[in-house]
């Protein structure tokens, strides 16, 4: 189900962090303007006030010289309670009451004692000043406020309001006040708002649209991918998908993935031979135990010859629990189940002995088998698989080398590291066969003849990669085998 889709939602995770992206940035965005208006405002009533004051205070001092001209009483020189003063405040408003700088702005005078002198507008509807700011106005400090109209015929109006003392000689003489509405601010604010809430929506609406198209464009090849995927069974692993070239996670995918089938394949056909040489190798046994029954079963026969079947049966059921054996003990070591229990030993008395109960063998294809030890060498390894290995090099030295031939063992260090080479004059493997040596079951040409199951060097390399170790092999045909064994286990 789409819902469901990956597309969906990498759409919808996206849209949710454009959403807070983009609604972060309007808050921001709209705290930033409107602050900015504000001190806008602030700055014109502040500028409007300072302008009122020195106007006012070069009118009066033009009104005194005159005054003083025709003779007038010394008290009218001050503002404070005087009637000339507020008869000139009075006419300066109404001069300047229609200057086009001040139609949006309502200035009041008061007196020293906060007394309303004057107003340039009607302002009935307009709540005052409180006793608290005009307290600290008559301090000499000047003030920013908020007053909301309460009109009948208006809408709720608030105006900003900004009253400045006008002092001469450390005295409050009088106090002007300036307020202008926040309309137009609020106007715009507004406008910010729908102009956000608007375009929030239909923005990530948008983006929603060209995310899925962006994701099934960016999926595309996943799409194809799926397609061929459904197409691969175990009948057809060498099926590979498409590798798209775009540089990026998908085609790191595809690549892995078609790794991954290159190593499936391997295993269904290692898979598939190791059933196909197991059913070989378990046919002529169960095949000689058949025949000998049927042989036995066919008359009466002498105990002699009742005694030479059974041993010869069992002979066939020894080499089938050997092979069962074998394969447990791959199939431990491959899951590793089988892990080494290391302890101190001696790895020349080890090989040694395993030498002595190998030379019989040796002896009776009159094989010469030489042990050189150059230095003593202790280990932190298994003991018993570490003597299975030397077996299993040792036994097939001996095996596939003509009598009158010679199998050497040389021990030494190697700098930190134990080497252990198994050397032989046998028939050699072909150089296109090395690399097949320790799969389970395989034999080279001229050995498939003999005897063993081609299980012994899968064990020796399961046993050597448990314990951390390397083997390599150097072989021609008709020239010998060497094998050197490696272990990086501290030496002590």
């Amino acid at each position: 189900m789409f819902y469901k889709s990956i597309r969906f939602k990498m759409t919808i995770v996206y849209m949710v962090i454009l959403a807070v992206t983009i609604s972060s940035f309007s808050a921001v965005l709209y705290h930033y303007v409107r602050r900015s208006l504000n001190e806008s405002m602030d700055t014109l009533l502040q500028s409007k006030a300072e302008g009122i004051i020195y106007a006012i205070s070069t009118y009066w001092a033009a009104e005194r010289l005159g005054t003083k001209r025709y003779g007038a009483k010394p008290e009218a020189d001050t503002k404070d309670g005087a009637v000339d003063f507020a008869t000139m405040a009075q006419r300066w408003v109404q001069a300047r009451s229609m200057d086009p700088k001040l139609l949006d702005i309502i200035v009041k005078i008061f007196n020293a004692d906060g007394a309303l002198i004057v107003s340039s507008k009607n302002t009935q509807g307009i709540t005052n000043v409180s006793e608290e700011t005009l307290a600290a106005v008559l301090q000499g400090r000047s003030c920013f406020d908020h007053l909301t109209s309460s009109f009948p015929t208006k809408k709720f109006l608030v105006f900003r309001v900004f009253i400045a003392p006008a002092v001469e000689n450390n005295k409050v003489e009088y106090i002007v006040q300036v307020a202008s509405p926040m309309t137009s601010i609020q106007t715009a604010l507004n406008s910010i708002k729908v102009i956000i809430f608007l375009l929030i929506p239909v923005t990530i609406l948008a983006t929603g649209l060209m995310g899925v198209f962006l994701a099934g464009l960016a999926l595309h090849p996943v799409d194809n991918m799926i397609n061929t995927i459904h197409d691969i069974t175990a009948e057809n692993m060498k099926l590979k998908i498409k590798v798209p070239e775009t540089k990026d996670e998908i085609q790191k995918l595809a690549e892995t993935f078609n790794d991954m089938l290159g190593r499936l394949d391997s295993a269904f056909t290692t898979q598939k031979h190791l059933f196909e040489d197991l059913s070989h190798e378990l046919k002529t046994p169960l095949t000689i135990l058949k025949g000998e029954f049927e042989v036995v079963l066919k008359k009466m026969r002498s105990s002699e010859e009742y005694e030479t079947i059974l041993r010869s049966s069992l002979e066939e059921v020894d080499k089938i629990t050997r092979l069962v054996e074998n394969l447990l003990m791959l199939a431990s070591f491959e899951s590793k189940k089988i892990l080494p229990e290391r302890k101190s030993l001696d790895l020349n008395l080890l090989v040694q002995g395993v030498a002595n109960s190998v030379k019989t063998l040796a002896e009776e294809k009159k094989i010469g088998l030489n042990v050189e030890q150059h230095d003593r060498i202790t280990l932190n390894a298994d003991e018993k698989q570490i003597k299975r290995l030397v077996l299993n090099l040792l036994d097939n030295a001996v095996k596939y080398t003509e009598p009158g031939g010679k199998v050497a063992v040389d021990i030494r260090r190697d700098g930190q590291n134990a080497k252990m080479t198994v050397k032989d004059t046998g028939i050699g493997i072909p150089k296109d066969e090395i690399g097949r040596i320790f799969d389970r079951f395989y034999r080279i040409d001229d050995a498939k003849g003999g005897h063993g199951f081609g299980l012994g060097l899968s064990i020796v390399k399961s046993i050597v990669d448990s314990h951390k170790g390397s083997i390599t092999v150097d072989s021609r045909p008709g020239a010998g085998t060497t094998f050197i064994v490696t272990f990086p286990a501290p030496i002590h």
